[in-house]
């Protein structure tokens, strides 16, 4: 392991082509991140953290600077809900450690800022400059750096194994459609990947896509979708339903349709199959919750175009509403348990799809469109399972939402079996946590023996001459 953690010595072009290649990436990506910035809590904060200007942690309170630092890097919403389950495990395991959780996004930042706590510090992630990185490094003096799923950033690689801290990915996955990307720039790639001390892969299929791009087969175990762990599984005879049904002013007897993390070009085409379905249907209603809460105005108003009566979701004094458009982040996780089926966004167009585990977790029935790549072996399982059901268009949808509309023992039949699914699968946190324990230990055995080494050759007796 100790060579692992020696500085490679790689072609010179390469540091000045990745800086290069991020520059033009930086270009392109600023309408991005000029919208993001809008969306900030504190557009000045995320400015200075994105360019490594951060209190370093002897600025902290003297109990923390004491502490010894992990980074999570988790990029955004679905990253940090991900492994919420194993941050929590690992400040049980190591009382002494602190994390530095950060993420891209500022709606990723959110949901960190609601797991800040004494030892849980949250900030935003390092643009991909050398200099950026090695703020980050310098001030925070990590022991260790959990990436979530798949971030490979090459300068923020290249600056950890410069200051001798290991780098692994936790919940790894990487897409067919990925791999294939970074196949045809190996050689510039794989370089990148020869840097990571470990990947705690989801599925045998992304441990053989990174294997493909060439980490070492040793660096590589299947643990599990830490996904699985993060939600709360219903019991059979959970009695939420009725009084959440009230709390949102729906009837008992509404049939409820969610339409959930939906994106552009979606929308209109759901609203469309529910209006057709309203008149074979007339008591059912809507739950339609856009991806990106901030498009909600707008879709209100083309909603009501169509003659549909629209609540947001901030909005109370109108039980009358057809349409109930979340409008607020956070809450469409607990709605799922009132819906009689749910559609999951992000399908229907190349979005790649959604996570569909906190519907499953409620025994919902559970139907998405073709276009799943972003959660390929999730869907493969459920749709193989019996745990969701996939439709090719819109006017597939309308029909299968037309005919488990009419058969609630089919909706029991297809969520239960989701739910057991799920069930299934749980376990990831708890593995993770085991493997990197292990790991951390050896880890800093090591580290220490690097010391004695260094210790013994270069002390006056020992110097070599």
């Amino acid at each position: 392991m100790n060579e692992k953690r020696q500085e490679r010595k790689q072609p010179g072009f390469l540091p000045a082509f990745y800086n290069l290649a991020y520059s033009i990436f930086g270009i392109l990506y600023l309408p991005v991140f000029f919208q993001r910035l809008k969306q900030a809590e504190n557009p000045k904060k995320l400015l200075a953290e994105r360019f490594g200007f951060l209190p370093a942690a002897s600025t902290l309170s003297p109990s923390q600077s004491a502490s010894k630092w992990v980074w999570i890097h988790a990029v955004s919403v679905g990253e940090v809900m991900a492994v919420r389950s194993f941050l929590e495990g690992f400040l049980d395991r190591f009382p002494e450690d602190r994390i530095l959780l950060t993420t891209v996004t500022p709606t990723g930042q959110k949901v960190a800022k609601t797991l800040a706590s004494r030892r849980v510090h949250p900030a935003y992630f390092p643009f991909d400059f050398a200099v950026s990185c090695r703020q980050f490094f310098k001030k925070w003096k990590p022991r260790c750096v959990f990436l979530v799923e798949t971030e490979i950033w090459p300068n923020f690689l290249m600056e950890a194994e410069k200051a001798r801290v290991p780098v692994g990915i936790i919940n790894a996955r990487l897409s067919e459609k990925s791999a294939r990307r970074y196949g045809k720039i190996r050689p510039l790639f794989r370089p990148l990947l020869e840097r990571l001390s470990f990947v705690l892969a989801q599925t045998q299929e992304d441990a053989a896509r990174f294997l493909s791009l060439g980490v070492s087969p040793d660096r590589i175990e299947v643990l599990g979708n830490m996904k699985f762990d993060n939600v709360f599984c219903a019991s059979a005879d959970f009695q939420g339903n009725s009084a959440l049904r009230r709390k949102w002013e729906f009837n008992l007897e509404d049939l409820i349709w969610i339409a959930g993390s939906t994106h552009p070009g979606e929308e209109k085409q759901l609203t469309g199959i529910f209006c057709d379905l309203r008149r074979e249907y007339p008591s059912l209603k809507m739950i339609l919750a856009p991806r990106h809460i901030e498009r909600s105005p707008g879709l209100a108003e083309e909603i009501r175009r169509r003659g549909l009566s629209v609540r947001l979701s901030s909005q109370s004094g109108n039980p009358h509403f057809d349409v109930l458009l979340l409008d607020q982040w956070g809450i469409l996780k607990n709605l799922y348990q009132i819906a009689d089926v749910v559609f999951m966004g992000g399908s229907l167009v190349k979005r790649g799809g959604q996570n569909p585990i906190e519907a499953a977790s409620f025994r919902k029935a559970v139907v998405h469109g073709p276009f799943v790549f972003n959660f390929q072996n999730i869907y493969q399982t459920f749709d193989r399972e019996g745990g969701a059901l996939e439709v090719k268009d819109a006017r597939d949808l309308a029909a299968v939402l037309k005919r488990i509309l009419a058969d609630e023992s089919e909706r029991s039949k297809c969520g239960n079996r989701a739910f057991e699914i799920v069930r299934e699968f749980q376990g990831a946190a708890r593995r993770h946590l085991l493997w990197i324990e292990n790991f951390l230990v050896t880890s800093s055995q090591e580290r220490i023996h690097d010391v004695d080494v260094h210790a013994k050759l270069f002390s006056p007796s020992g110097r070599r001459g």
